[in-house]
């Protein structure tokens, strides 16, 4: 099964305004290649950078390694998942509008995820 084939499972949650995988690089590999007249291989690229910074943050600080962001804005809310398993390694995020439910995007995140390992 492709990525974006696993990628449809996080359409139904309420508020769904797209998603993608990338690259620890940022390169995106697979998504919605449009949100609201913007670039998702933009914003998810420039979100990367966010999850790595906020991995580098929270380890200085002695807070551990983390491996999800969730960031709101005027649009909605972005989330961004690390999934890291032996050599296999990508992030994954998801676009919500404002009164999208957080909640079950992140569970459908995080089972996407695991789903997706074996696209690696």
């Amino acid at each position: 099964m492709a990525i974006s084939e696993k990628l449809k499972a996080l359409e139904d949650v309420r508020g769904f305004v797209g998603a993608g995988v990338f690259t620890p690089s940022g390169e995106m590999l697979d998504g919605n290649a449009e949100i609201s007249g913007l670039k998702m291989e933009v914003i998810g690229s420039l979100l990367n950078d966010v999850l790595l910074e906020a991995q580098e943050m929270t380890e200085k600080a002695g807070f551990g390694h983390s491996d999800f962001i969730q960031i709101n804005s005027d649009m909605g809310m972005m989330l961004a998942k690390c999934t890291k398993v032996g050599d296999i390694h990508f992030h994954t995020v998801i676009f919500l509008k404002s009164d999208g439910n957080v909640a079950m995007a992140k569970m459908k995140l995080t089972s996407v995820c695991e789903a997706l390992v074996e696209e690696f």
